[in-house]
């Protein structure tokens, strides 16, 4: 083989590669596919659960107006369970419509009164009256049986002392001791944990009232 023959060779066989090369390259250009994002996984957030959002519930009120307790977030708010047959509730009535005329305008305190006569007694006929007789100033709500369960009511009179947040700092279960509301909503107003009773009475000392669903 001539020298001249080699060198045609040789350039024919870089030829061959070049055009091999070159498809190799092609052929993964047109097939290839583009890169998908890596999944991105955000940092989980907790859900709040209702003791750290604060105590809320919505009932109607005697004038069919819905009462929502979330509606009073920023001031301090008591909230009385209670039933128009029940004794130790009509003795602490009259000391809260005082603390309401006391302190509503003045301190922006919110009693709401949560009427337990639909689920036992004679129903919204009997509220009214009672009322008026009592001459109650502040919104009354009318709780159903679901209502009190959420809002772990066994027996009533129970009273909630909750701050501006809507997180409850005390509470009473059944009339407690002559003057106990006043001090814990005085407590309330000035931003100090309350020290009611969290735990019933016993039942027959006439100071609590059990709720039969």
């Amino acid at each position: 083989m001539t020298g001249r023959q080699q060198v045609i060779r040789s350039l024919a066989i870089t030829i061959a590669l070049a055009l091999i090369v070159g498809a190799f390259f092609n052929f993964n250009f047109l097939t290839r596919e583009e890169p998908k994002p890596l999944l991105r996984l955000d940092t989980p957030q907790a859900n709040p659960s209702p003791v750290d959002e604060g105590l809320d519930f919505s009932a109607p009120g005697l004038d069919g107006r819905e009462i929502d307790l979330s509606h009073y977030r920023g001031h301090p708010v008591i909230v009385d369970f209670w039933a128009t047959w029940c004794g130790p509730c009509r003795k602490q009535i009259p000391e809260l419509v005082a603390l309401y005329q006391k302190y509503n305008k003045s301190r922006g305190l919110v009693i709401i009164g949560v009427s337990c006569d639909l689920i036992q007694g004679d129903g919204l006929r009997a509220v009214a009256p009672f009322v008026k007789e009592f001459r109650i100033n502040y919104p009354i709500a009318l709780a159903d049986g679901r209502l009190v369960d959420n809002m772990g009511v066994e027996a009533i009179p129970t009273t909630l002392f909750l701050g501006p947040d809507g997180k409850m700092v005390s509470r009473i279960v059944g009339a407690g001791r002559p003057g106990e509301i006043s001090a814990n909503a005085k407590l309330l107003l000035d931003g100090i944990k309350g020290h009611g009773s969290s735990s019933k009475p016993e039942q027959g000392n006439g100071h609590v009232v059990d709720i039969n669903f």
